[in-house]
């Protein structure tokens, strides 16, 4: 019920930044009232009703919700970044919260473990930055920090110019041993008696590292990176497999 809770109020905000219509900043505030409800042991409809006893049951830190926020609400004027420093903040709000909120569900809420949900949410959201690289660029949106692209010679305008092809694939490498670091990091901090408590997590990072050696893969970057049901069927097992050892 904690996992559903926190998806539905996650799916909610991503709603709002994707409405093509209406007061998508409003839709936002909305949400940010329908936390200060929950917060008040009082809910007005399901999501509410699900979130307050979520919150209730496993404890959910208020300001982990207000950093997710933060990130959702600068999709809807942020179009650029001009340093990593500046992407990873917005990774840490829009993906490493929600891994720290999944900590309490899990049972496994320590410095090591926070750490390890820290830096597994910013590699996550990194991979998911260069599985859509394409599709942000055609709506005008450029998760790439703007150092970066400097540093390979690439504009805006010229990043998917069939003559800069080979700048691109050494920038989208470039990223993604940024992305593998990230993951290392994560592991780095996580401990054998803690494997257990968090296969879940354990899984979604193996398959991210997944789509992220397939995006590496690649010599053109016009499609999104997918993993077949099977795949995703068979790192599940591998990771039950070594949690259980």
């Amino acid at each position: 019920r904690g996992i559903e809770a926190l998806y539905a109020f996650c799916r909610a905000g991503d709603d709002a930044v994707d409405e093509e219509h209406g007061d998508r900043a409003g839709l936002v505030n909305r949400l940010r009232r329908r936390l200060d409800i929950c917060y008040r042991n009082c809910w007005v409809d399901d999501l509410t009703l699900s979130l307050t006893h979520a919150i209730n049951s496993f404890g959910f830190e208020r300001r982990h919700f207000d950093d997710l926020l933060l990130g959702i609400e600068s999709d809807l004027t942020v179009k650029r970044y001009p340093t990593f420093n500046d992407l990873r903040l917005y990774c840490y709000r829009v993906a490493s919260t929600v891994g720290l909120h999944c900590l309490k569900i899990f049972g496994c809420d320590n410095s090591r473990s926070r750490s390890y949900a820290e830096n597994l949410g910013l590699g996550m959201q990194l991979t998911n930055i260069l599985r859509d690289v394409r599709e942000d660029f055609n709506r005008g949106r450029i998760y790439l920090p703007q150092e970066d692209l400097q540093r390979f010679g690439i504009t805006d305008q010229e990043l998917f110019s069939h003559s800069n092809a080979h700048l691109l694939k050494e920038l989208i490498h470039w990223e993604a041993a940024r992305a593998v670091s990230l993951f290392q990091k994560a592991e780095s901090f996580l401990e054998p008696i803690m494997k257990r408590a968090l296969f879940a997590a354990e899984i979604m990072a193996a398959i991210y590292r997944r789509i992220l050696t397939k995006i590496t893969e690649l010599d053109q970057f016009e499609h999104r990176v997918e993993l077949s049901g099977s795949d995703k069927l068979s790192i599940a097992r591998r990771v039950f497999s070594e949690a259980l050892k």
